[in-house]
């Protein structure tokens, strides 16, 4: 099953950028239940805002509810709301067939309305959705998702999750060919169904999601979620929750029962000879007219017809089956044929499209005319491979890409190898050092069987012979709770290699936590002295001795000078005022100067305190640059290598781009879907990366040209 992502947004108008909350009016169910719906949205001071919708019935084409739960990717407050609500409406109610085919037409609507509005508009007010709409009838819910979603069937006896798996779903409003995704869930009344983004939904804890099956105020549930993924999340979040109430059926009224009989003193009755039995008379025939009685002697029974019945013998047992599943797999079969042919049928139409796009491509002058068309072409060969497996939809795709990766100066990752599975998570952080691997998970699990709440340090070893991990591999080194010279380490938040300079008599990693630094010298935890105020987000850098550390609640990077191996100077800041911008900094590197990644995809370079104007990335789109950064991730070099590359991180490329901010190349393939993290060597050529889904893979970096 998958749910998809929409607004929060009110009939009536559309709801303040702060806390609200919203219990839906009862669907009546004649039956034997009421679905109750309640649903929330808020803003924390994102650039999106999520939100919840929620679509009374408006005629009788279409008497079921309808619900939509997206996350805008864009300026939500220039989305025109209303349009949005009549389209979605007025589409679902113009289609009285089947749910799913109603609720599949509604999403293809609004993703081609929405490409529409793309395509007209300039690269910073595009948008870029996901959807999840939900049809209620009586105790079913019918469910479809396109785009990054996450949904929930809680039950006491655990939780569902029904979120679609593999490769993360393009947005809606980014292409023409759009991957949907169909559930259906009948709840019981202790069941609960929670929609939420893809980003918040995983940060839900399994165990508390059941207790809150006994819950049966649903706006309680709403804000025990709230205290959930309140300290974690900083981005918009819309939740909506289904449950379904019973409601007793009116007895039928009971007629009064009559008084039993009072009882009667025995008394003895006299004996009196039995009467003779008489006949009772039947109809008087008419007069003159006698009718004798039919006499009675057995006769043969002669069938209706005229024919002798005979009795067949009783069938056997498997003659009976046989015959009851005869038809049914004649049946299944003819629908089988059925949906294959129209499977194919579908496929070929999508290839047709897909080869007049590449036609169009092949002619076209301007680059990003034949990149529309390619994108186009490439997407219709994907979606008509997911009907039918078509070699030259394979061909097409193929070559469609091939064509991409030329206009946008594109190279696939050589030879990927896949290390290891990890839990999945996002709050990762990915150090490479010689052959060791130092993976920062801030939620906990880098063992599986233990979870440490505040984040743990695993220790990977790597085997570049064999291309694999070392047998003795996977140590945890650090967590949140660890006693170090009596000490407490606090909530982790960031990792950084530290070497033997300025100083310092050996190199080590040092994590930075909420109360300060800690080392680990040949897998040997140490407390670190220093003097950094108490942190909640800090992200930390070594560069040249020194300890770079990014608050972005003062907003200042402060640097910590070694003393020995400690840090007990006082902090420096390094810009001569605190910058209120660096609330929105993602990521930074300093490397000669500081690199510092912001949430709209703008890079900025400061040295000495001041900013570089010649910065090529200062603004986006950047020269050179074939599409602009739109959901980065972070930033990672290779300071070791003699000519080092600063390297932005987004869900599905690496952008590569040198120390002036000149424009490289990209890295992007198909292994690179759902980034996390990442780390490169120079020397070896290698590229080290992670993927929402838990899986740690190795590459080859291709040189460049």
């Amino acid at each position: 099953m998958t749910p998809f992502h929409l607004p929060r947004f009110e009939v009536e108008g559309c709801g303040p950028p702060s806390v609200t909350r919203t219990l839906g009016k009862p669907i009546p169910n004649p039956e034997s239940a009421t679905m109750r719906a309640a649903h929330a949205g808020w803003y924390r001071g994102s650039r999106a805002e999520g939100l919840v919708l929620e679509l009374p019935p408006q005629g009788r084409r279409r008497p079921e509810p309808l619900y939509a739960v997206l996350t805008v990717r864009g300026d939500p407050k220039s989305l025109p709301f209303e349009e949005v609500i009549r389209l979605l409406r007025t589409t679902f109610d113009r289609h009285p067939g089947s749910l799913t085919s109603a609720l599949r037409e509604t999403l293809l609507a609004f993703n081609h309305w929405l490409l529409e509005q793309n395509r007209h508009a300039a690269p910073g007010e595009r948008w870029e959705i996901g959807l999840t709409l939900l049809a209620v009838r009586g105790e079913s819910i019918f469910l479809l998702q396109a785009g990054p979603a996450w949904a929930a069937y809680v039950t006491r006896e655990g939780v569902q999750v029904i979120t679609p798996e593999g490769e993360s779903p393009s947005a809606l409003g980014a292409a023409r060919a759009i991957a949907l995704h169909y559930g259906m869930v009948r709840l019981r009344p202790e069941d609960r169904l929670i929609v939420a983004d893809a980003e918040t939904g995983p940060l839900l804890d399994p165990a508390a999601l059941i207790a809150l099956t006994r819950i049966q105020n649903l706006p309680l549930i709403i804000e025990a979620i709230e205290v959930q993924v309140a300290r974690t999340v900083s981005h918009p979040v819309a939740f909506l929750i289904l449950a379904l109430e019973p409601t007793r059926a009116p007895l039928p009224p009971q007629e009064p029962m009559a008084p039993p009989p009072e009882p009667v003193p025995s008394v003895p009755v006299p004996s009196v000879p039995p009467a003779p039995s008489r006949r009772p008379f039947g109809k008087l025939l008419p007069p003159g007219r006698l009718r004798l009685p039919r006499p009675r002697w057995p006769s043969p029974r002669m069938p209706r017809w005229g024919r002798p019945t005979v009795s067949l013998p009783t069938a056997p047992g498997w003659v009976r089956t046989l015959a009851w599943i005869l038809p049914w797999a004649i049946a299944l079969l003819t629908f089988g044929v059925y949906v294959h042919q129209r499977n194919l049928l579908i496929a070929h139409r999508l290839l047709a499209q897909a080869q007049a796009e590449a036609e169009q491509a092949a002619q076209a002058q301007a680059p990003g005319e034949a990149r529309r068309h390619w994108e186009a072409a490439r997407d219709l060969a994907r979606t008509a491979q997911q009907y039918a497996a078509l070699p030259e939809a394979a061909a097409l795709q193929e070559q469609a890409q091939r064509q991409l990766d030329r206009l946008d100066q594109a190279v696939q990752p050589l030879h990927a190898v896949r290390l290891a599975s990890l839990p999945p998570g996002r709050l990762r952080r990915l150090v490479l050092r010689d052959n060791e691997l130092y993976l920062l998970d801030r939620e906990g699990r880098c063992v599986s069987e233990a979870l440490r709440p505040g984040g743990c340090v695993l220790w990977i070893g790597y085997d570049e012979v064999h291309r694999a991990l070392l047998s003795e591999s996977m140590q945890e080194l650090l967590w949140s709770g660890m006693l170090l010279q009596g000490h407490p380490v606090g909530a982790l938040l960031d990792l950084a290699w530290a070497g033997a300079e300025g100083g310092r008599s050996a190199g080590g990693l040092i994590a930075l936590h909420a109360q300060g630094l800690a080392e680990s010298r040949n897998r040997s935890p140490r407390w670190v002295s220093s003097r950094l105020p108490p942190l909640t987000e800090g992200q930390l850098r070594f560069y040249g001795g020194n300890l770079y550390v990014l608050d972005r609640e003062r907003g200042q990077i402060w640097r910590l000078r070694p003393t020995g191996d400690d840090y007990t100077g006082d902090p420096e800041p390094y810009f001569t005022s605190p910058r209120t911008d660096l609330g929105e900094a993602v990521d930074f590197l300093v490397y000669q100067n500081v690199y510092v990644l912001y949430r709209d995809g703008r890079v900025r370079a400061f040295a000495m305190g001041r900013e570089e104007e010649g910065f090529p990335l200062r603004e986006q789109p950047a020269p050179a640059l074939p599409s602009p950064v739109r959901q980065p991730v972070g930033l990672t070099m290779d300071p070791q290598a003699p000519r080092p590359w600063l390297y932005i991180l987004e869900p599905d490329r690496l952008i590569q781009v040198g120390p002036r901010g000149d424009f490289i190349r990209q890295i992007r393939g198909e292994s690179l879907k759902d980034l996390i993290a990442a780390a490169v060597d120079e020397g070896r050529r290698r590229l080290f990366f992670l993927r929402a889904d838990g899986t740690l893979w190795v590459a080859d970096l291709p040189p460049v040209e």
